[in-house]
């Protein structure tokens, strides 16, 4: 009879269902989350910040325009799990024209550094983006910043392919593979009462399959 006892324990652990890992959301707020960005984009919505070092004169975001720099952006940010600081994410993008359509689109890669419980690690994605959503309602809003626009954050899906979780480690291995969402929000109001917009994001990544 005790010899059944190991078998029986590894039928009842075989038995109890492996819970699934949940989908992964991370939130970035511009306005207190942003930590440096330096692009070489023409008339980008959003400015440079101005990046200081002790020991280097001027402002080190005005040496990424030159040519070879053009339409490229990098950027690094804080990213929050339910409202805390998590983790930092940075972005290196590309705007290459699309050969089919002849518009822009940007080529993106994110790697975001996690230290939070049960979610420490890298993780890395390369992407498309296509912000012609968001872009259209600014643009509108721009022709009128007066109107009687709804004073609510509006959200967008940016990424235009299917991308695939290229580097996961650690706590959140369990992500590579799997899909990624990047999605901007606007708020059309904001021109009229700010005098400018402000800019979140939300990444939605889902376990490998």
């Amino acid at each position: 009879m005790l010899r059944l006892i190991p078998f029986f324990i590894t039928v009842y652990l075989v038995s109890i269902p492996i819970q699934a890992a949940d989908k992964l959301v991370l939130d970035l707020d511009m306005d207190t989350d942003l930590m440096s960005m330096s692009h070489h984009v023409d008339g980008f919505l959003f400015k440079p910040t101005m990046n200081f070092s002790a020991n280097v004169g001027g402002n080190l975001s005005e040496i990424m325009k030159i040519d070879s720099m053009k339409n490229r952006l990098i950027a690094t940010a804080l990213v929050r799990i339910n409202g805390k600081v998590a983790g930092v994410a940075t972005e290196q993008e590309v705007l290459v024209f699309d050969d089919k359509t002849g518009k822009k689109k940007a080529e993106s890669a994110w790697l975001i550094m996690l230290s939070y419980p049960g979610k420490s690690g890298f993780l890395a994605v390369k992407q498309q983006e296509d912000a012609a959503g968001i872009f259209a309602v600014i643009s509108k809003v721009m022709q009128n910043p007066d109107g009687d626009w709804e004073d609510k954050f509006q959200r967008f899906l940016s990424t235009s392919n299917s991308p695939k979780v290229q580097l996961a480690v650690d706590d959140l291995a369990v992500y590579r593979g799997g899909r990624f969402e990047e999605y901007n929000f606007v708020n059309p109001a904001d021109l009229r009462n700010l005098g400018r917009f402000r800019a979140k994001i939300q990444f939605v990544i889902y376990p490998g399959e």
